[in-house]
């Protein structure tokens, strides 16, 4: 049979993925285990041995692949703030090794599955970290907790499952079908050498106090006679279930049986069967997790508890592949070649370069005015511009959507995120737009919250006309029938317009004189910064500064020698949300390992917390040789011993030559190592001109204080 998919088997242990993925068509091209016993048996089974240490596997060793499937081990993650980013922050985890092969290896999904308490573990933060760094890498997710008794097998087993796709299709579990329930007695051998206790070992309940679960169709008919609780038990309610621990509850093959574990080697549960309390087989507890009759075991009776107890149950996997397959593979792979989206955004983008105006389109004159309410705010609210132009092409490629639901945890909802990240944000980027954001508009605070973008919108906009333009474009798109497309041109084509207003030539210094004074220098930049702008941006200012001198330095400089500068990132995100060291970065030419690294603070005091979280990007970065935090203004004193002290620490550990000192103290410094000031004003001059996110006004300043130089 030909095949029609291909996968990994991630942590695979005896091969429960690989069961269920190849029973639909699919073909398994690499394996990873690094469970001695496990790699055995799926060799036995498979005819190739997955023996791997998946963190030190490099993803460019993978054949290509369709699919990832992985039951990953579940740890804690750190998720204060964003500022380490999503990928940071899963470091140390084997969830982050699943991270590096889905960044290099971009399959077209994956399937995910771990225990039910990921859903709350760390309370809940370990699974936000999880959905939204798969999120980052361009995938829409959903997930859901599956239990395998709705699939066929007698056994209470709840398990989240999680579902990415590349193709920014969000996958609907409720297609998923299942198969009702049996009973263990179903799925029991009539004969064997049964392990059975002795009536002595237990106490069989009265038919009175035995009732079934509804839930999970568990039914508690006794108890092995060991230790039960006795402090705060009624008389007469020795029975109930609460009172005996789990190890000491015997299960009726009437019912289903409870989550068999890894544990199960040290007689976890019995069960009462035929009028005997015995333990459950290997091969019936083989059978409870769906793997076939003639599938192999070898090794010791303890090995194999142990190796069922931690596998995946097949029939659910296979219920989940074969929908994974026909909603993401069918179904979406012709969807999305008719309906590209970035080819859609970059046709909408050459229709609104031809507009000249919004007079043309076919827009009421209150519509053009929400659309210049938007485009005025594009730069300051980059967050806003994102997300709706986010959510009018996914509008446009998906009529049947109702945008508004930007998350899928909300009802019927899809992820703007995902869709943003993989499609709008890389194309608003690279078209220039004032509006382009290092990441995704959905980091913006007020933009994430799990709410509809309803009128009722609770997110906190900084401009109320803002707002309420955003929600009444959307609002009319989705309740009045006004249409995605002549809302997104229009946008496209004001936003282009604006950016044209803003075009500013910016004036070299030394095309007036040369040589400029290092004191003038230090004037004419500290009277740039602290002009008084009415827009943003002016925190980017010394950034390019500094960015000037190292251009400067690295051309000059022999401890530079093979060296070379990060290009200059946006700088409000970078304190943010973005996942950069730093706000500039030299790397070695070579091995593009981290060398030096500024971070720049604009009016803002230093204190040990920034050197702290210096120390957790150094770290992950251990070559640093320095690492400098500027400000223009001082530590306060009280600061100084905690942040010597910690300075210290990190030298002792790494190495690493921490700095804080004065932006304008540490521009004379370098400037006298300068031979002149010339090629400094240069560059900075050159660097003004092509920053997007500068405003025009900061431009026209910067021509002003040169221009201010002549007629002195």
């Amino acid at each position: 049979m030909k095949k029609k998919f291909t996968f990994i088997d991630l942590f695979a242990g005896i091969g429960g993925f690989r069961l269920a993925l190849e029973s639909i068509g699919g073909e398994c091209v690499f394996s990873s285990e690094i469970d001695e016993h496990a790699c055995k048996m799926y060799e036995e089974n498979f005819g190739d041995n997955p023996y791997c240490d998946i963190t030190k596997l490099a993803p460019s060793t993978i054949p290509d692949f369709d699919i990832l499937c992985a039951g990953f081990p579940c740890q804690s993650f750190s998720i204060c703030g964003r500022q380490k980013g999503f990928i940071d922050e899963t470091r140390g985890t084997l969830f982050f090794d699943i991270v590096r092969i889905l960044k290099e290896k971009k399959p077209k999904a994956f399937i995910l599955e771990n225990v039910k308490n990921l859903t709350t573990h760390d309370k809940g933060k370990t699974l936000t970290v999880i959905i939204d760094t798969l999120n980052d890498l361009g995938y829409s997710v959903n997930y859901k907790v599956l239990n395998a008794k709705d699939f066929g097998v007698p056994q209470n087993r709840e398990r989240i499952i999680i579902v990415g796709s590349r193709e920014g299709i969000h996958f609907d579990f409720d297609k998923v079908k299942g198969t009702p329930s049996k009973s263990m007695k179903n799925f029991l051998d009539k004969n064997g050498n049964f392990e059975i206790l002795k009536p002595e070992q237990y106490t069989i309940l009265e038919d009175k106090y035995i009732k079934q679960q509804k839930g999970s169709g568990l039914i508690f008919t006794g108890y092995l006679n060991k230790p039960i609780r006795k402090a705060g038990v009624r008389p007469n309610t020795e029975h109930l279930s609460r009172v005996h621990r789990q190890v000491n509850r015997i299960y009726s093959s009437e019912g289903m049986h409870p989550t068999i574990a890894s544990q199960e080697v040290n007689g976890r549960f019995y069960i009462y069967d035929n009028k005997i309390v015995r333990k459950i087989t290997i091969d019936e507890c083989y059978r409870f997790f769906g793997f076939p009759e003639n599938f192999k075991k070898i090794g010791p009776s303890a090995k194999l508890y142990e190796r069922i107890g931690n596998s995946v149950c097949v029939p659910v996997i296979k219920a989940v592949a074969k929908e994974v397959y026909e909603q993401l593979f069918e179904r979406g792979v012709n969807m999305n070649e008719e309906l590209n989206p970035s080819q859609f955004l970059e046709n909408i983008y050459n229709q609104a370069k031809k507009n000249k105006n919004l007079d043309n389109l076919n827009l009421s004159e209150m519509q053009k005015d929400l659309i210049k309410i938007i485009v005025e705010n594009e730069q300051s609210n980059k967050g806003v511009f994102t997300a709706l132009v986010s959510s009018l092409t996914y509008k446009c490629l998906h009529p049947e959507q109702d945008v508004r639901y930007h998350k899928v945890d909300l009802p019927n909802g899809y992820s703007g995120r995902s869709f943003d990240t993989k499609y709008v944000t890389p194309f608003l980027k690279e078209k220039r737009f004032l509006g382009a954001m290092k990441e995704s508009g959905w980091l913006t605070r007020s933009i994430e919250q799990l709410h509809p973008f309803t009128n009722d919108f609770p997110g906190r906009i900084n401009k109320a006309n803002l707002k309420m333009a955003f929600l009444t474009i959307l609002d009319e798109v989705e309740t009045k029938n006004v249409s995605s497309l002549d809302y997104l041109v229009g946008i496209f084509t004001q936003s282009i317009i604006e950016k044209q207003k803003r075009t500013v030539k910016v004036i070299n210094p030394i095309d007036k004189e040369s040589n400029v004074p290092i004191r003038d220098v230090i004037e004419m930049l500290h009277s740039h910064f602290y002009y008084k702008y009415s827009s943003r941006g002016a925190s980017i200012l010394p950034v390019i500064a500094f960015y000037s001198i190292y251009e400067c330095m690295i051309k000059h400089f022999d401890r530079f020698k093979n060296m070379k500068l990060d290009d200059l990132g946006s700088h409000n995100s970078s304190d943010r949300s973005s996942k950069e060291t730093g706000d500039i970065v030299v790397r070695d030419k070579i091995t593009n390992e981290i060398y030096e690294v500024v971070e720049i603070k604009f009016d803002i005091k230093p204190t040990h917390l920034m050197v702290d979280y210096a120390y957790d990007k150094i770290k992950y970065n251990k070559n640093v040789q320095r690492y400098y935090i500027l400000s223009t203004s001082k530590p306060d004193f009280n600061e100084l011993d905690k942040i010597n002290k910690k300075i210290d620490e990190i030298y002792d550990e790494y190495g690493c030559q921490v700095i804080v000192n004065g932006i304008f103290d540490s521009l004379k410094y370098y400037l006298r190592l300068l031979t002149n000031s010339d090629e400094f004003l240069a560059c900075y001059s050159k660097n003004l001109q092509a920053n997007e996110e500068l405003d025009y006004e900061h431009k026209i300043s910067w021509n002003r204080i040169v221009e201010n130089r002549k007629d002195d």
